[in-house]
């Protein structure tokens, strides 16, 4: 039932994710083919391409078939070492199919990210790192947290195997911005979860996550003129506050 479900759901021509509900069971169902490659994508991969700017690096711009595959071989080998994704319950040609993992953190009740959930997600990054591989985007929408406050990753579309010391850091200065969403999260928790962070990795990942701070926050004045102009600019703000977080730190 579950297989026919889904092939309903690929020949209507659909592409993205799907949720499907089998036997009181919630799954989900993604199908290749979603088109990623905007502006903002095709410049950071050709910024990406200069040395400088390494930390812009990134796969959107592949064909979309071949994000899908490569998310589906990281998940496979993510699974082999028993790192916290969700098992491939379904595949075929064009799809596969998960096992609901629980909420997005951008979605659950600000009180469940506590000091120990911090610990947890910054902890999931590391051991992600040591398995060689950076996720790309980190963003709280592809960070699950089930009933029992489990943690587990989602969508490694442009996820790099092999990844150098600075794209595993730049994961870390993109999970401190996306943190920002959730005001509850104070800039103390986050100096605490990033010195945490420090004393378990080596000195060249943190050398390269301050190379990156010094390298964005070039771009401050610029966030604070799109904010006189916009007030509600998320990346703005952002930025702003990831800036005020290293400065603070430093």
């Amino acid at each position: 039932m579950l297989r026919e479900q889904c092939i309903k759901h690929i020949n209507s021509n659909i592409n993205g994710v799907i949720k499907i509900t089998e036997q009181q069971r919630t799954y989900w169902l993604k199908i290749g083919g979603e088109d990623k490659s905007n502006f903002i994508c095709k410049l950071s991969s050709v910024a990406g391409q200069f040395n400088l700017l390494s930390c812009f690096q990134s796969k959107a711009t592949m064909n979309s078939w071949s994000r899908f595959e490569h998310e589906k071989s990281v998940l496979l080998y993510l699974n082999s070492i028993g790192f916290q994704v969700p098992k491939i319950a379904l595949e075929g040609k064009r799809f596969f199919v998960t096992p609901d993992k629980g909420q997005p953190l951008s979605q659950v009740e600000a009180e469940r990210i506590t000091d120990d959930i911090l610990m947890q997600l910054f902890n999931l990054f590391i051991k992600l790192h040591n398995a060689d591989i950076a996720h790309g985007r980190p963003a709280l929408r592809d960070i699950l947290i089930d009933r029992h406050n489990q943690l587990s990753l989602i969508d490694f579309e442009e996820s790099i195997m092999h990844a150098s010391p600075k794209l595993k850091a730049r994961d870390i200065y993109l999970l401190l911005m996306d943190l920002c969403r959730i005001k509850q999260v104070t800039i103390e928790q986050k100096r605490k979860a990033l010195c945490y962070w420090k004393r378990q990795v080596s000195d060249e990942y943190w050398q390269s996550l301050i190379g990156i701070h010094q390298l964005l926050r070039k771009f401050k004045p610029l966030a604070h003129g799109v904010l006189y102009f916009k007030k509600n600019n998320k990346l703005s703000q952002q930025l702003i506050e990831t800036c005020h977080l290293f400065d603070t730190f430093l």
